[in-house]
């Protein structure tokens, strides 16, 4: 094929990013036609904005369906390769997508509504175009076109001392991450000639230091979009610092954008014998200690946002252990993706949960918040009970799915070492160390309170969001094979 069918076949692939493209900029300059002498009311004007970016990717949703799976060979590619794992980044994109415009229907900042839900479709149109990348600079336009939006969302959605703490932080840190990653690809361009990930990847085998410092530079700025340690300490603040919605946008959607990345970047097995002796070890270390320092730190914890976020970071050291499994094995990435799916459904809903709880009058920052609250807003402690029960992973959610799949992964190993076995059993410790935390939560909402006033206030939009998250968390552990 010749560049002209190539670009052609690549802008019929990214048809679905592309309408998202173009709504999320048409619902951004709505904000000029909604001036003070237009505004209507708060009311209409949510459920105008939040109805325009739902038939949005409703019509992404119903693009891809009706072009089907895309089929394009490896030697027919340009900066785009669309095939399973392309697909896979872009529905879990579009279910995250789902369930946070349910979300936000109710939460978004009121006086920026367009603002809002135009930076959240540009997210969820960047985040497949970087799962589709398959050139260096795709890949980078991509990421950058998933920070840019987050630094405004956390602007917006709160104005205060911590919202703005927030904001900074994460700022200052992203663009820090994002030269460690121009750093490393400079690298890997250098050495191959080539920004084409396909050439670099064939250049592995060449196993020169040159490529895997290039690499790991590239991993370190990944591990910040993925909350990796060393590179997690943003996270507490600014879930703490910013709204209940947006705290469930940052513990998924940069997560699926930086495994993705990964995943284009390394790919399935093509490592050298040279180059896996330097990055394994580095990844089976960071998974090690993200693991034991997000649980060990979440136990420790009483503030709720503070909590979550710690344990975000803890089950990116599970989704390392099954890239690192997906690396050594030359495995298909259905591990990680089952995985970022069950983790959607249960994190989304979990946050859910507590926004119908604060929409209702009711607090959730700390763990102390939520005593007495099954007598107070029962259909809500319903959701968070199966979305911790799935956080720790006990049959009958997806959770346990996700996490044995990533166990089984772990140990069994073809080439079955001693340091897997290892991984494999502090695997299993901190998902003990994790339900410690989780069974608090649980048992303070099913504990008696001195406050049993009911939380009357029902908001729909966000009963549906952790409503699709509960249903799907039971259903997947039914037929996983759907996640």
């Amino acid at each position: 094929m010749d560049l002209i069918q190539i670009t052609k076949a690549a802008v019929g692939h990214l048809t679905p990013e592309i309408l998202l493209l173009i709504g999320g900029t048409l619902v951004m300059c709505a904000s000029v036609l909604t001036g003070k002498p237009l505004r209507q009311d708060l009311h209409t004007e949510r459920n105008n904005f939040a109805v325009a970016s739902l038939l949005c990717l409703l019509a992404a949703m119903a693009v891809r369906y009706w072009q089907g799976v895309p089929t394009v060979s490896d030697e027919d590619i340009g900066l785009f390769r669309f095939d399973a794992s392309a697909l896979a980044a872009e529905r879990l994109t579009f279910l995250g997508g789902l369930i946070l415009i349910l979300m936000s229907w109710s939460t978004a900042p009121k006086g920026r509504l367009a603002e809002y839900y135009g930076c959240l479709l540009i997210i969820l149109a960047a985040i497949p175009i970087v799962g589709a990348s398959n050139d260096l600079v795709s890949m980078f336009l991509g990421l950058e076109l998933v920070s840019i939006p987050t630094y405004i969302l956390l602007g917006i959605v709160k104005s205060d001392n911590s919202g703005a703490e927030a904001t900074l932080k994460y700022f200052l840190l992203s663009a820090f991450a994002s030269c460690f990653f121009l750093l490393g690809i400079s690298y890997l361009y250098g050495f191959c000639g080539s920004t084409n990930l396909s050439v670099i990847q064939g250049s592995f085998g060449e196993g020169k230091r040159l490529m895997a410092l290039g690499l790991l530079l590239a991993i370190c700025g990944l591990s910040f979009r993925i909350t990796a340690v060393p590179f997690h300490f943003y996270a507490p603040d600014v879930f703490e610092g910013t709204s209940v919605t947006m705290a469930g946008a940052m513990s998924y959607l940069p997560k699926v954008a930086g495994f993705v990345a990964l995943i284009r970047l390394i790919g399935a097995g093509t490592l050298s014998p040279g180059a896996s002796a330097v990055v394994i070890p580095v990844l089976l270390g960071c998974a090690a200690l993200t693991m034991c320092v997000g649980n060990l730190l979440a136990l420790a914890q009483n503030n709720l946002r503070r909590m979550m976020a710690y344990s975000s970071v803890a089950h990116t050291g599970y989704l390392l252990l099954a890239f690192v499994a997906l690396i050594r094995q030359d495995a298909s990435p259905g591990v990680m993706f089952s995985y970022l799916a069950a983790y959607a459904a249960m994190t989304l809903g979990l946050f859910a949960c507590l926004g119908e709880i604060e929409a209702a009058g009711g607090k959730s920052h700390l763990i102390g918040d939520l005593a007495g609250m099954f007598q107070r807003r029962p259909a809500a402690s319903i959701g968070l009970t199966v979305a911790l029960i799935s956080l720790i992973g006990l049959p009958f959610t997806a959770g346990f799915w996700a996490k044995f799949m990533v166990f089984v992964g772990t140990v069994a190993d073809r080439r079955v070492d001693s340091i897997s076995m290892l991984m494999g059993a502090l695997m299993a410790i901190n998902a003990v160390i994790a339900a410690g935390y989780y069974w608090r939560i649980l048992s303070t909402i099913y504990s008696k309170s001195e406050s049993n006033v009911p939380l009357r206030v029902f908001r729909p939009s966000l009963f549906f969001a952790y409503t699709i998250c509960t249903v799907l968390t039971i259903l997947w552990f039914f037929v996983p094979s759907a996640m």
